[in-house]
């Protein structure tokens, strides 16, 4: 029964770590989110590392980055 659960607890942290590489892998760009004017909405930054490759697909990866770049001191 012991030896059930340690190969239970490893497969799932082996598809874990596939996963979460597979995932970051599969990035297509950054998608960049201002939030400096508290008067505004946010403004939205897409950077693509290229283009092409999200024209055939349905359904794509990005990583998110917030990042305010007017500082108010």
């Amino acid at each position: 029964m012991d030896k059930l659960i340690i190969a239970f607890l490893a497969g799932v942290l082996i598809g874990t770590i596939i996963y979460a590489i597979a995932v970051k892998t599969a990035s297509v760009g950054t998608l960049r989110i201002d939030q400096s004017d508290p008067e505004d909405s946010p403004y939205l930054f897409l950077e693509l590392k290229n283009p092409n490759a999200i024209f055939s697909k349905k359904y794509v990866t990005m990583k998110v980055e917030l990042k305010n770049y007017i500082s108010h001191d």
